[in-house]
């Protein structure tokens, strides 16, 4: 994720995804809704943080581009995509996907490349109009601050998705004394992010979440018009 997370880099990768995977916290339904997505050539995934790779394992993307404002949350992604060897969240992962570990590290060497970028604040991101075939993002886009900022992010996340294109992402809903300086997300807002960027939403749901920190959770799929 881009911006304030929970966590700095080190501590979010071996809180969140290292050892047992953490069930009812949102993780399994994003990796359910992603197993929709088809076949891609080329895939952006935003405010990407240190785990492509476990939202990789449903999907099917040959070339896979990394794009966060941390260098350090991508410096861990990269040397995790080297290695190719699942930690034990991700067999799970990989379990509850009917994957292997082939596929695993096939999902590995799609990483292309990293960009360094502030998907929230910079005016365009370094990738051209209409480009990529699938645009994700998780946790990214709740870090708005407000019903503009968000309608804006999105649009601008939203512009290198070619037409056909599919979009997917979840963004997690903090519990009040968490929500300052937060968008307040809802299904209204949702809609007319989708209709602003001619993307169809074929998913777009509310889903509870064990976190305490974190109780609930957006969760949506779209394809570009």
């Amino acid at each position: 994720m881009n911006g304030k997370t929970v966590h700095d880099a080190d501590p979010y990768w071996q809180t969140y995804y290292n050892d047992a995977f953490q069930f009812g916290m949102g993780a399994e339904d994003i990796l359910q809704a992603l197993a929709a997505v088809p076949a891609v050539h080329t895939w952006c995934d935003l405010g990407s943080g240190s785990e492509s790779l476990l939202w990789s394992i449903p999907l099917t993307a040959h070339h896979l581009i990394a794009v966060d404002i941390d260098p350090e949350r991508l410096a861990i992604l990269s040397r995790f995509a080297a290695r190719r060897q699942p930690r034990p969240a991700y067999e799970t992962a990989l379990t509850l996907c009917n994957r292997t570990r082939a596929d695993f590290a096939q999902r590995c060497r799609a990483l292309a490349g990293t960009i360094v970028a502030d998907c929230l604040a910079s005016p365009a991101l370094p990738l051209a109009p209409a480009s990529t075939d699938l645009i994700t993002q998780f946790g990214l886009l709740g870090l708005t601050t407000d019903p503009p900022h968000f309608l804006d992010a999105w649009r601008r996340a939203h512009a290198p998705l070619a037409p056909g294109g599919w979009c997917a992402g979840a963004n997690w809903i903090p519990e009040p004394s968490r929500q300052h300086g937060r968008v307040a997300l809802t299904d209204r807002l949702y809609r007319h992010a989708f209709a602003d960027a001619g993307i169809r939403p074929h998913l777009l749901r509310r889903v509870a979440s064990s976190d305490p920190q974190f109780p609930s959770l957006w969760l949506y799929l779209g394809r570009k018009q």
